[in-house]
């Protein structure tokens, strides 16, 4: 009898609590996708060390279990709360608290089971669907394979089970605590608004507004350290949690001083029925605040790095190899020899970077652009990487116009007694500056800038760090030897692994040659968020070694928004649907009342708007000037031609889009339960 009744209660729970059981069925179709992709042999195969997609894939994992286990933990006690009648009547028919604990627990272990069961198939189409989306960005054809991993399914298996455990266990203690009464009444302990002096805590809004403020004045004006920054994160999570502790207040007290048309339309009504569930779910509120306030910044990110990839990657290493070396006379002759071993090369060109012993544009560059840095310590016989090189750098326009042909750009012409500038697209104003205001010398004479070019050039310490002064031929006699290029036009792509074996040259001359060893600062370029300095640069290794990085972080960070979203919405959404059942009452009154069908409706379709609205709106706020600063500094760091808030609004609109899928599904399924006969 007991095991029908456990059969009998998960079928009604699925039906009532349908909304959760697909977020428990999509969260397990997508750990079952990333957990497989952490031992797949389609992944490995295009990717021989997996190590930071495991990394991250693991580190999203700890956080998403303990999401689940708030999820799984907050519904099994709402199912608890709304059944206390059930579990009482059971109790005064005669049943045993065991009994009752025992066919709890299964009822909740079943639907558990069902939605594992259920996420099973979703999350190895996922997989292969995920998997695929590698291969295309890497431009490799991707044969779909059948095999499901083992350890993939143990270890989503494990965290899931962990979590209703760990849920069902603590439920167990409550159970042993209560007695019938407590079940009876277990669903009005939460109904009452207190009134009187509460309304003081609406001060709680301005406190918690006030930090707010506080904390975006220290972003803008960089007033965080390292150190300090977790510290003011937790302060606005304080704050979050207390603007919520005070709404409440504020309603009431908003309510009191009978505003015009509070009477109008049931708006009283409405005010007062969020009133007593934000009181009632402060704290559940405040979370979701933060779990939709991280999901918009992981989305803002996932915008930013795949808008990145797609437009600026290729343009990191326009040649198809390029090595550079610190000694001024080096020939290239054995690195040219792995070269036409692994590849077929149709042209290549050699070539010597100048200096003249000053810093110009460098001094130029430290003084205007934000996060450049200069490290002229030379420690254990080697400088410290810093932006820019120690000195200027210069090319003679002959080599100049040699690898602009390698690269398909058009030939210039330079005029005696000028100086073209080579520089990247994102400082196309600082270069506009520098070109009215900037002269360089060669020997005895100064040359003004002609013009400034913005092609991409590898100039991330091969070509220059963000620039290079090209110059007359007959000007590098008058400067010094610097360090040395070679730069390659292959045909078609060099294969990734040309990377690795002329780094084995390099090291083996570092490691045997010490005259000019070391003997220069080296610069690497502004780029901060994503740099891809090296002073061996081979394009298909670049595109490869890139676009995994940044795809991966964008999958992982994207995976734990949408867990992070459709946890949050399905407590919203699954309390919403409750309370049209238990206050059904309340409506029938507005119906006895005078409202029709339709007048009813709209009240409904007010009293969600609202509730969704306050953590939506919050979360907004919340996110909204993080995430412009976190636009604007990317495109500020990368260069990517983009609108500061681009990124942001892409990341709202994909959030808004769920959301409203949830909100109208709670509508819906409210309208039914509501109408129900």
């Amino acid at each position: 009898m007991l095991s029908k009744l456990t059969f009998r209660n998960v079928k009604r729970s699925a039906g009532d609590y349908l909304i959760y059981l697909i977020t428990m069925t999509v969260i397990a179709a997508l750990m079952f996708a990333f957990h497989g992709m952490m031992f797949s042999e389609d992944m490995k195969a295009i990717y021989s060390d997996l190590g930071i997609f495991v990394a991250l894939t693991l580190m999203a994992s700890f956080f998403i279990m303990f999401i689940i286990i708030w999820l799984v933990h907050y519904m099994v006690n709402f199912m608890l709360e709304k059944r206390g009648r059930e579990f009482g009547t059971y109790m005064l028919l005669g049943m045993k608290k065991k009994q009752i604990a025992r066919i709890f627990r299964w009822e909740n272990i079943i639907l558990g089971f069902l939605s594992m069961l259920l996420g099973v198939i979703p999350g190895f189409i996922f997989q292969k669907v995920f998997v695929n989306v590698f291969y295309s960005i890497l431009d490799i054809d991707y044969h779909i394979t059948l095999n499901l991993n083992l350890w993939g399914v143990l270890i989503t298996v494990g965290i899931l089970v962990f979590s209703y455990v760990l849920a069902l266990w603590r439920v167990k203690r409550r159970f042993k605590k209560m007695h019938i009464r407590d079940f009876i009444y277990m669903d009005k302990q939460n109904e009452q608004v207190i009134h009187g002096r509460s309304t003081w805590k609406k001060v709680f809004v301005l406190i918690a507004a006030a930090y707010i403020v506080f904390f975006y004045v220290m972003v803008f004006t960089a007033g965080m350290t390292i150190r300090s920054v977790w510290g003011y994160i937790i302060g606005l999570a304080a704050a979050i949690y207390l603007l919520y502790a005070g709404l409440s207040s504020f309603f009431v007290s908003y309510i009191k001083s009978r505003p015009d048309g509070i009477y109008y339309n049931a708006r009283l009504f409405v005010f007062r029925q969020l009133a007593s569930k934000i009181r009632t779910m402060r704290f559940t509120m405040g979370t979701l605040t933060i779990l939709f306030t991280a999901a918009l910044l992981g989305w803002t990110i996932v915008m930013m790095f795949a808008d990145y990839q797609k437009r600026e990657l290729n343009h990191q290493a326009p040649f198809d190899v390029a090595v550079m070396s610190d000694q001024p006379d080096e020939t290239f002759a054995e690195q040219l020899m792995v070269i036409n071993e692994n590849t077929e090369v149709i042209d290549y060109h050699s070539y010597i970077i100048y200096e003249n012993g000053t810093n110009a544009v460098n001094d130029f560059m430290y003084a205007r652009v934000d996060g450049t840095y200069k490290n002229d310590v030379f420690i254990d016989g080697k400088y410290s990487t810093s932006t820019y090189f120690g000195y200027d750098t210069y090319i003679g326009v002959s080599d100049y116009n040699y690898i602009r042909g390698m690269l398909g750009y058009e030939e210039i012409d330079l005029q005696d007694g000028n100086y073209i500038l080579h520089g990247k697209e994102k400082f196309e104003d600082e270069w506009e500056e520098m070109k009215r205001s900037v002269a360089v010398k060669a020997g005895d004479r100064t040359y003004h800038c002609q013009a400034v070019n913005l092609e991409p050039l590898s100039q991330e310490g091969i070509n220059g760090a963000d620039y290079i002064i090209v110059v007359p031929d007959e000007a590098i006699a008058d400067l010094t030897p610097y360090y040395s290029v070679l730069t390659v036009d292959s045909q078609g792509e060099a294969p990734v692994g040309l990377r690795e074996k002329l780094r084995e040259v390099k090291d083996y001359f570092d490691e045997t040659s010490s005259e000019y060893l070391y003997a220069i600062e080296t610069g690497t370029g502004s780029n901060q968020i994503l740099t891809m300095a090296d002073d061996v640069m081979v394009a298909s290794y670049v595109r490869t070694e890139g676009s995994f990085i940044i795809v991966a972080m964008c999958f992982i960070l994207a995976y734990i928004g949408i867990v992070f979203l459709c946890a949050a919405l399905t407590i919203l959404a699954v309390q919403q649907l409750s309370d049209s059942a238990k206050y059904r009452f309340r409506y029938m009154i507005l119906k006895q009342l005078g409202m029709n069908k339709r007048e009813i409706r709209k009240v409904v379709l007010k009293q969600l708007t609202v509730y969704y609205l306050c953590p939506y709106v919050v979360s907004l706020i919340l996110s909204m000037f993080i995430g412009l600063f976190a636009s604007e500094r990317f495109v500020y760091y990368t260069g990517i031609q983009a609108a500061d808030f681009t990124y942001y609004i892409l990341a709202v609109l994909a959030f808004s889009i769920v959301y409203a899928a949830y909100f109208i599904t709670s509508y819906i399924g409210f309208i039914r339960n509501l109408e129900a006969e």
